[in-house]
């Protein structure tokens, strides 16, 4: 994200309703924060601002801070999603959840980092993403082929189901692949949620600028990867119309849909997994975490009536006609999905290595 003017970002953080701060990627110094990020921190703004990061970081974090910042440096990723725990001068830890962006200004290149309490970024990013934003979320195999992705693929001109089987890499334009490699590489090494602004498929022989995050579902190598793709997502009520509240809105969105991902292995293995809508999906994800419909309705800003519809249809897709019913059937898809990795423990185990994407 370019800017022009570096005291103006600085002065924006304070109207953010997010804690929030501004590093400096070379030096991994403070440039600015704003009262809530340093309420996090246990220190003051003025006594963080040009202090060194690193020494708020845990230390068994450290390393991995180092890497994650040089590749926001060398332009690997622009941004990524991750857990990290400070210390704050008392001596209490703390684990938040860390969204990113790079920032490319006249000065150099800072870090946009928007920090939540706590190991889970979703029930934040709720409360300040409304709005409905076209979005693509999809689940590969350990081939990087797509496994499953909802219906409304509109960003990438296709329907999800007509893009099984179809290749990750194929979604990106020739020119971008070498660097799309380099960032899903990057994820499948180091656990992080990473973000790269690339080019991707928008219709036959169609091509555009798109947001993409690449998450590592499971421990083998190489792995299979969850993916969000996105345009720059509405403006909402309770954030400002700056580069820095463009830039928080969006983080927020990919959290929320990066946390939706986790359903999409076990409708992989169901007959119509491919045929759910986003936001059917992320129903169908808050109902596997054990949300109530009415708090997914509260969650979502949708009325209960709009989730029973969403219910009914899914239960008409699946056969079903129960949530409990729902529940069983995704209960048994995660058992053949848990079986399909054991099977390939034992694969490694016996010398047979993962075909390579």
């Amino acid at each position: 994200m370019p800017v022009e003017d570096p005291d103006e970002l600085i002065r924006s953080l304070e109207g953010l309703p997010v804690a929030a701060m501004l590093t400096e990627l070379s030096s991994h110094t403070f440039i600015a924060v704003n009262d809530r990020a340093a309420a996090l921190f246990g220190s003051p703004a003025r006594d963080l601002v040009g202090s060194d990061l690193l020494t708020h970081i845990h230390p068994s974090d450290r390393d991995a801070v180092r890497a994650a910042y040089a590749a926001m440096v060398a332009k690997v990723i622009d941004g990524y999603q991750v857990r990290r725990r400070i210390v704050t001068p008392a001596g209490t830890q703390l684990t938040l959840s860390v969204w990113g962006r790079r920032v490319e200004n006249p000065d150099g290149l800072y870090g946009l980092w928007v920090l939540v309490p706590g190991p889970e970024p979703a029930a934040d990013a709720d409360s300040f993403m409304m709005g409905e934003s076209e979005i693509v979320l999809a689940v590969t195999d350990h081939d990087w082929l797509i496994e499953c992705m909802n219906a409304d693929a509109g960003l990438l001109g296709a329907r999800g189901s007509e893009l099984r089987g179809f290749p990750l890499l194929g979604l990106v334009h020739p020119s971008a692949a070498v660097e799309f490699l380099a960032a899903a590489a990057r994820t499948a090494a180091d656990h992080l949620a990473v973000t790269l602004l690339t080019r991707m498929r928008a219709g036959r022989d169609e091509w555009t600028e798109r947001y993409c995050l690449m998450v590592r579902m499971c421990e083998h190598q190489p792995p299979r990867l969850g993916v969000v793709i996105s345009a720059a997502p509405p403006a909402a009520s309770d954030l400002p119309r700056s580069p820095i509240g463009d830039q928080v809105r969006h983080a927020a969105l990919e959290a929320r849909a990066a946390h939706t991902l986790d359903a999409l292995p076990a409708l992989a293995r169901l007959p119509h997994g491919s045929e759910l809508s986003a936001r059917q999906i992320e129903i169908v994800s808050r109902l596997v975490a054990g949300q109530p419909s009415g708090e997914i309705a509260r969650s979502m800003f949708l009325s209960p009536s709009t989730v029973r519809n969403h219910l009914a249809a899914i239960y008409r897709k699946f056969g079903v006609h129960s949530q409990a019913e729902l529940l069983a059937a995704l209960l048994r898809a995660v058992a053949q999905h848990d079986e399909q990795d054991r099977q390939l423990d034992l694969a490694d185990d016996d010398g047979c290595a993962v075909p390579n994407p």
